[in-house]
């Protein structure tokens, strides 16, 4: 077996140790009277909140909708985690010193069936805890459950729950994508290569750098934009229910959250009054394809159109590439585009920020 591939066998199973350092699941709940957020972290032998209290509140709000107390005691995938994490971790380093090519295989399909019996189970614990409801629980609504997402934000009631890999997560899927990788190699190549010298052949040089892409990728993850629950999303900005789709949009956080709004000039308020650095995309939506989502700097906006907007500024958007002449002869009014929006917003309220200061001193 090629020596780089016992190389990358060997690092896997050292990173693996990493989950005993660092949280492995990080689960995260935002709302109104949450401003800071609650959340708890998953750690290979306990659940803890983000927060001193959080757990203890999480339990609490999850008593009047009928789910159970989150117990880590009572969890026993938690007292089996640490001992299988130690195995991998122990016999991969077992088999990268072996350097045999069929032990790799054996081990490196064990633990691939393992990774993916873990995160079965884990989608496993969030359903029954999110559907297996008491009846007799102070609110309940038929017919809804509260599992949060695996992967990514969901709106639940009032809530959005966001659902990422901590530190310790993001260590367990570079060794996931690492084994995996080796796994495919040794598979599909039949030249025996047991011990060679130490510059790697091409196809685990290329196995390697898909793993380290893969980790890339997986670390800049965000969710995009979702579909619009008519009646049920509020706007982040002014808090009205959003109702009509053809004037909506949604502002991406860097942690993954979806901000909703009924109105792009609601958006474009908030954008401006807040750090650039905590959103990564604005979405609008396409005001001639109800539904479809167009990227803020692909999107064409018209300002003081003739179709009245929920917010009255009259901004509506469309993709860019229709005809100037023909969109102000359709909707009326003038284009614009949403950075030049956000950047006016930004201006108008600099200026009304410093009048204040200067009526302030006056007084």
């Amino acid at each position: 077996m090629p020596r780089v591939t016992r190389w990358l066998i060997a690092i896997a199973a050292l990173v693996v140790l990493g989950v005993y350092a660092f949280p492995l699941w990080r689960v995260t709940l935002e709302a109104p009277q949450y401003p800071e957020g609650i959340g708890m972290l998953i750690h290979v032998n306990g659940v803890t909140g983000v927060k001193e209290h959080d757990l203890d509140n999480i339990n609490g709000l999850n008593h009047y909708i009928g789910m159970a107390r989150i117990e880590p005691e009572a969890i026993p995938e938690l007292r089996f985690m640490p001992w299988i994490a130690g195995a991998i971790a122990m016999t991969g380093l077992l088999v990268a010193w072996a350097g045999s090519r069929r032990l790799c295989i054996g081990w490196a399909s064990v633990v691939t069936a393992t990774l993916a019996a873990g995160v079965y189970d884990f989608w496993k614990w969030e359903y029954n805890y999110g559907h297996h409801l008491n009846p007799d629980a102070a609110i309940r609504i038929p017919g809804l459950s509260y599992q949060p997402p695996l992967f990514g934000s969901k709106q639940i009631l009032n809530f959005v729950a966001n659902s990422y890999p901590d530190v310790g997560g993001w260590m367990l899927i570079f060794s996931g994508v690492v084994i995996g990788s080796v796994l495919l190699y040794l598979v599909v190549t039949r030249r025996d290569t047991m011990m060679v010298p130490l510059r790697a052949p091409e196809a685990v040089t290329t196995a390697a750098r898909a793993a380290l892409a893969a980790l890339l990728l997986a670390s800049c993850a965000r969710s995009g934009p979702r579909q619009l629950a008519l009646g049920s999303d509020e706007c982040a900005q002014c808090r009205m229910m959003i109702s009509d789709p053809r004037f909506g949009a949604e502002v991406i956080t860097r942690t993954g959250r979806v901000q909703t709004f009924d109105a792009l000039e609601c958006a474009v308020a908030y954008v401006a009054s807040a750090d650039t650095a905590t959103h990564q995309s604005i979405w609008v939506s396409d005001f001639e394809h109800p539904g479809t989502w167009i990227a803020a700097g692909d999107a064409l906006v018209v300002s003081g159109a003739t179709v009245g907007s929920p917010m009255g500024r009259s901004l509506l958007a469309l993709r860019k590439g229709a005809n100037d002449a023909d969109v102000t002869a359709r909707y009326g009014g003038r284009l614009t585009d949403v950075v030049s929006l956000v950047a006016a917003a930004r201006a108008e309220a600099t200026t009304a920020a410093g009048s204040s200061r200067v009526a302030h001193r006056v007084r």
